[in-house]
């Protein structure tokens, strides 16, 4: 008799999950139990890249099939089934000794895999490398609770990525413009003001909060550094300018492919959490001018520690 053909399966889901990292325990048991049973390709990702990945999923196998709030599913290579990871785990513990809360040191916490999540996120952020920054905005006074959080290619555009890194801290002495007028150095307090439908939010402007100046840690504007990371999918992060080699503060998000900017416009990062917060901006009432009708204000901004877990 022929051995029985080995499953093909892959596990996607939200690093940062504590579902996630139910499954991908259980990937794991099975990895070592299994072996000739199954095999499995891990995808582990970003809060954004699973938005998006979700998003092909559902439409594959349908919105009755999966939540738009699952953050984890496993599926066969061949798109023919798939389980929520909640589904697999249960079906899992109940075909093998398989058992959640299985940690060797913690066995009773019921915290153990929200902790596990956090530690597993802030591992795969630290290498790459990168620095992460944040935004905590409001709209129309109210404040959102879910954070902005930005990764910033350093390996690519270390100095760009520097001016903005500052920027999001506020550490470095105000700068002085014109009539020796005192700029301080901050992206906190500041405004977005300026929403171009299907293409890109705008703020930065830390000196009129109105987009018609900026100013950059280096001095009023900074020459640009690579045209390297193309702009060709939404949430790509980089700095606007007024012709070559006029970088400061003002930046844009963009809102999905926009090819027109690669070589015009220096790209230095991408979102990678929060980006229905960046859609709520991008569908808000503009004037005429592209202003939004109500204030969207950076409350509070800075670097992410990776270091707390």
């Amino acid at each position: 008799m022929s051995a029985a053909k080995q499953q093909s399966l892959i596990l996607a889901g939200r690093i940062d999950d504590e579902n996630y990292q139910k499954s991908f325990e259980c990937v794991e048991f099975l990895r070592d139990d299994r072996p000739n049973e199954y095999k499995f390709t891990v995808m582990e990702m970003v809060p954004v890249q699973w938005e998006a990945h979700l998003t092909k999923l559902r439409e594959h196998f349908g919105i009755e099939k999966i939540s738009s709030v699952t953050a984890c599913i496993v599926y066969t290579e061949d798109m023919t089934q798939c389980w929520c990871g909640a589904e697999f785990a249960m079906h899992i513990t109940s075909i093998t000794k398989f058992k959640l809360f299985d940690y060797p040191d913690d066995s009773t916490d019921p915290e153990a895999y929200k902790n596990q999540a956090k530690i597993r996120y802030n591992q795969f952020l630290r290498k790459t490398g990168h620095n992460f920054c944040f935004f905590k905005l409001s709209i129309d006074g109210e404040l959102l609770d879910e954070q902005v959080v930005f990764e910033l290619f350093t390996d690519v555009c270390p100095r760009t990525c520097e001016n903005f890194r500052h920027l999001c801290i506020g550490d470095c002495a105000d700068a002085h413009g014109p009539n020796n007028k005192s700029i301080k150095l901050h992206y906190k307090g500041t405004s977005f003001y300026r929403i171009v439908k299907e293409g890109w939010i705008q703020g930065g402007d830390i000196i009129n909060d109105r987009g018609n100046a900026g100013h950059s840690i280096y001095g009023p504007v900074f020459p640009d550094e690579s045209f390297s990371i193309k702009h060709e999918t939404e949430g790509v992060l980089g700095f606007a300018n007024s012709g070559k080699d006029t970088n400061g503060s003002q930046f844009y998000i963009t809102m999905g492919r926009n090819s027109w900017m690669d070589g015009k416009y220096v790209a230095f990062g991408r979102v990678i959490e929060g980006i229905s917060v960046i859609h709520r901006i991008h569908l808000l009432e503009t004037r005429h001018n592209q202003m939004p009708t109500v204030a969207v204000k950076i409350e509070d901004c800075g670097e992410i520690d990776l270091t707390k877990f």
